[in-house]
């Protein structure tokens, strides 16, 4: 055999996702049971469209084609995406068919291949739980999905829906999921330089306390506000440095909240060893002062939640953490004068 028809004949070998041309790719699929969670399940996929293109998160009830092997639309689609949605509801491992059989424990349901298929050939998969639902215990999962047990599970919960989706998008992030521009844009295997850096703390306030505190520390503190969203406890404002800031409270155990900040920030894995400093967009910082870049946030991040405390408990607003050292205090010997 010539070198050319072996490679011929290796190139007709290749797996299905390995023919997929690039403009047929696809970044999600979701896998879900209808009967347990299509109404979160088409919530989720039209946020998911809106960030990445429609034609690029599958979705069953419109993404098939008409006239073809429904169960081959899915594989298809499947090893055509980067990562695979596995929506979980309180029904999901319980739902069983007519005949009071649970549909997990039979070998063609087709929650049960998609999610086969997905783990058989590498997929990254992520459990996202709605309704309330909790990850299914390993032993109750037939033995080729016992995996998913031991996968981490991203919660939507109906009340943090926009914060919880953010936290979607960036586990989705790591796993090389873009969204279109940014992924026509980027060369494969070339690493982004910008990152989200996160910070939290505990609060022992409910929920609505410690966001009427959050959004009187960014008041007091005369930050530039971008925007509030109470319905998810989140504002987004200006620091003095460092581009857009978002934060947002969550509920922790009862009785309890946690604030999470977030800042825009770069990989320092991604910029090591570089010999050339380049601008850092959103701040103006270069790659050479990347320590004092991050210095600066968590010293930014440590101040902010001790003045969101301040309000919290009565005492209002301290010194202004986004500023340099001494400069605050510069400031108030100004105003003094």
């Amino acid at each position: 055999m010539s070198r050319a028809d072996r490679t011929r004949a290796g190139a007709a070998m290749q797996a299905p996702e390995d023919r997929t041309s690039a403009k047929e790719r696809r970044a999600i699929f979701l896998s879900y049971r209808r009967s347990d969670s299509a109404p979160w399940t088409g919530r989720l996929a039209a946020d998911l469209r809106r960030y990445f293109g429609k034609e690029r998160v599958y979705l069953d009830i419109d993404s098939n084609l008409p006239a073809r092997d429904y169960v081959g639309e899915l594989e298809r689609a499947l090893l055509a995406s980067r990562a695979a949605i596995a929506v979980l509801g309180p029904d999901w491992l319980s739902s069983s068919n007519d005949q009071g059989q649970r549909r997990l424990d039979e070998p063609a349901d087709l929650v049960r291949v998609e999610l086969e298929t997905a783990l058989r050939h590498g997929k990254a998969v992520i459990p996202v739980l709605v309704g309330g639902a909790v990850m299914p215990p390993g032993p109750e999962l037939p033995p080729s999905l016992q995996t998913l047990s031991r996968l981490q599970a991203v919660r939507l919960a109906d009340a943090d829906w926009p914060y919880d989706f953010g936290r979607l998008l960036e586990t989705l992030e790591g796993h090389g999921v873009l969204p279109a521009s940014a992924a026509d844009a980027a060369s494969p295997g070339e690493p982004t330089l910008l990152t989200t850096r996160r910070y939290e703390r505990r609060l022992q306030a409910s929920r609505r306390r410690a966001f009427d505190a959050l959004t009187g520390a960014v008041e007091l503190l005369r930050y530039p506000i971008i925007e509030v969203a109470p319905e998810a406890a989140m504002v987004t404002f200006h620091a003095r440095r460092g581009g857009a800031v978002s934060a947002a409270v969550v509920d922790a155990d009862p009785g309890h909240s946690t604030v999470v900040l977030k800042l825009p920030s770069v990989k320092t894995g991604a910029v090591a060893g570089a010999s050339v400093a380049l601008a850092f967009a959103t701040g103006g910082f270069s790659l050479a002062a990347v320590p004092a870049l991050l210095a600066w946030q968590r010293r930014f991040a440590v101040g902010f939640f001790d003045n969101v405390e301040g309000v919290l408990e009565g005492r209002g607003v301290g010194e202004d953490s986004s500023l340099l050292p001494g400069v605050h205090a510069w400031r108030n010997r100004r105003r003094e004068v």
